[in-house]
């Protein structure tokens, strides 16, 4: 069996014995492992730490799993890594919130020894897919998370006209507009007034950002639609995001938003369901009522 390791260069208190302890129980349990190369360059420069790098092809053919550690934004970076391949990616928490890194260090021999024996389960996640003509959104169009767009160059709002399928949604006259997927709706949809929707809920949220009329809310259609939009605004560009990644593009752009066609793996372990991240991780429903 083999897995990779991604991570972020960040620096945390007593990281590297941390790291020698996680790999050493790998070995422990005849687990063989490749770092990714970004991450081997810096704990190489940080710790003096050498391990195999990894291939490039991070397929379910030449590894088992891909272990990020650290926060979100992390295994957010792994999308764009294992790309199509529908690798499984599980999430080790070095972070602070770690709602999709929901494993926390302490946790990490549980989670060594539920890879080995195969005691997880595979949460399908869906994925946004972006399609324009604007190039420097063709590279890697796909998000975990949301796409985002935003004004940028004046402080004057920007203008969404929205198409669903081809008919006439709306005009969004606002700061912005995020579309989300399930995955994503804990994140700024959800700082926004949008609602939480369940992984596997087959939906997307269009959620505007400060939007200049009352009437206008939250919206949530089947992840079957499609759904393109042209923007427009005062400025020459706007600012396009997916999850982590963000693109200057023209005003006057046109972009379609769908659903893509292969899905983000995440390993969960057992005894651990979506329920028990909100309420740990956003303390969902926490009243002190009831602790009478």
């Amino acid at each position: 069996m083999r897995i990779a390791i991604y991570g972020r260069p960040i620096k945390i208190k007593d990281f590297k014995q941390y790291f020698i302890s996680f790999t050493q129980k790998l070995v422990d349990q005849g687990i063989k492992f490749e770092i990714v190369s970004s991450y081997q360059a810096f704990l190489s420069r940080e710790y003096k730490l050498e391990y195999t790098v990894c291939i490039d092809d991070l397929t379910p053919n030449n590894y088992k799993c891909l272990i990020s550690l650290g926060g979100d934004g992390t295994i957010l970076d792994t999308l764009s890594l294992i790309k199509s391949s529908e690798l499984p990616v599980m999430g080790i928490n070095l972070g602070r919130l770690g709602f999709l890194a929901n494993i926390k260090m302490e946790e990490i021999e549980t989670a060594v020894l539920s890879i080995k024996n195969g005691n997880y389960s595979i949460e399908k996640r869906v994925l946004l897919e972006v399609v324009s003509d604007v190039p420097t959104l063709q590279s890697f169009p796909f998000a975990l998370n949301d796409f985002v767009v935003q004004k940028r160059d004046t402080s004057a709002m920007i203008t969404v006209k929205a198409y669903l399928n081809g008919d006439f949604l709306n005009n969004y006259w606002s700061d912005g507009l995020i579309v989300s997927t399930p995955t994503g709706s804990s994140g700024y949809s959800l700082s926004c007034g949008g609602p939480l929707i369940f992984p596997g809920s087959q939906a997307f949220v269009i959620t505007p950002i400060a939007a200049h009329n009352l009437t206008v809310r939250p919206a949530v259609i089947p992840d079957t639609n499609c759904l393109d939009i042209e923007i427009k605004g005062r400025g020459k560009r706007v600012l396009v995001s997916l999850d982590a990644r963000s693109f200057k593009v023209p005003t006057n752009s046109k972009i379609r938003i769908k659903k893509a066609s292969f899905t983000f793996n995440m390993i969960r372990l057992s005894g651990n369901n979506y329920m028990d991240t909100l309420r740990n991780k956003l303390l969902w429903g926490t009243d002190k009522r009831d602790e009478i």
